[in-house]
């Protein structure tokens, strides 16, 4: 009687063991495929579209006092870099120029004031005044995104404003505009290359871009990064003015 008391709890131990292991062979095989398909995923367009998907559908920090009805009053155009031409001269990378295009677009649909942020901004007037936009303000102290925002507030007084960046961006920008009192309104500047199907390398490029603003957004929450300057840190004089001489732009000269 002992023994076979002593066969069945082995019996049943054997059963839990088995148990136990074909859920490790079965969590291993949906992890190892879960990687697989993100792997390849990030060589198409899928991975970027479903981050930017899931970015644009974030929630956005509430605007003390502002009137949630009324429309934007200004453009918004936030720097993305600047390069050098084949003569060694400082002009607007991809991501800014492309922004510009976005804007001057918009502007001449719509025209409103124009707001332009960051370090980029004498070479976005220089550009944007070429193509006839005018009524142009420029903040050239701030060298990130929660700077883009607290120097603008500074700038000028604004309650709503159409916001012109890349879509990876966008989202990050807009919350750090919100915690400013500023509501946006996004218009989607195109990044330099685009998604294909027959182009692995071009959607990997999305797929970097899109992994960095995740991190960058997180950061952003969890561990605001600590060279974000207060607006009473810099000076009006600063903030108008430009940190560099901007010559006129000729299409060669695009990246």
């Amino acid at each position: 009687m002992h023994s076979k008391r002593l066969w069945r709890y082995y019996l049943r131990a054997a059963e839990r063991t088995l148990k136990v292991f074909r859920i490790i062979n079965m969590t291993f095989i949906i992890g190892s495929t879960m990687i697989v398909i993100v792997l390849v995923s990030l060589f198409t367009p899928l991975f970027s579209k479903t981050v930017v998907y899931l970015l644009m559908h974030l929630p956005l920090p509430d605007t003390d006092g502002a009137n949630n009805d009324a429309p934007p009053t200004a453009y918004v155009v936030l720097g993305g870099g600047l390069t050098n031409d084949k003569n060694n001269r400082t002009i607007l990378n991809a991501y800014s120029l492309n922004r510009a295009r976005a804007a001057a677009t918009a502007y001449h649909d719509e025209p409103l004031p124009m707001v332009l942020s960051g370090a980029e901004a004498p070479w976005l007037k220089a550009w944007l005044t070429e193509h006839g936009v005018k009524d142009i303000i420029s903040e050239n102290a701030s060298m990130n995104t929660c700077e883009n925002a607290r120097f603008t507030a500074k700038r000028a007084d604004l309650q709503h404003v159409y916001l012109v960046t890349d879509g990876y961006h966008m989202t990050r920008a807009r919350r750090q505009f919100a915690l400013n009192n500023i509501r946006t309104t996004p218009i989607v500047a195109p990044l330099p290359v685009s998604r294909s199907w027959s182009a692995p390398a071009h959607n990997l490029s999305h797929s970097r871009r899109s992994v960095y603003e995740v991190v960058a957004y997180l950061r952003d929450i969890l561990r605001p990064q600590p060279n974000c300057r207060d607006a009473t840190d810099v000076s009006t004089r600063e903030l108008l003015t430009p940190r560099g001489h901007a010559h006129q732009q000729d299409p060669s000269d695009t990246p």
